[in-house]
């Protein structure tokens, strides 16, 4: 499970989307999510060990499968 944070734009690429407060877990899927607000409510670390952001729907996706830990349980 990777870590997550309440949402830092500082932990993220300068310029990026995430790092401008975007939702990039569902603009990086190329999804459309009806639930996504666009707006990012978590940091959390992906795959690569980069940092994503996400919104609240992605927040509670990614903590359903497991793939994130829930805000608050990180370090």
């Amino acid at each position: 499970m990777k870590p997550s944070h309440v949402f830092d734009a500082d932990l993220h690429e300068p310029g990026s989307a995430a790092a401008e407060g975007l939702c990039s877990y569902h603009a990086r899927r190329g999804v459309r999510d009806e639930a996504c607000q666009g707006d990012a409510v978590v940091s959390f670390q992906d795959d690569f060990g980069g940092w994503q952001s996400g919104c609240a729907a992605a927040l509670e996706k990614l903590v359903e499968k497991g793939e994130i830990e829930p805000l608050g349980q990180g370090a």
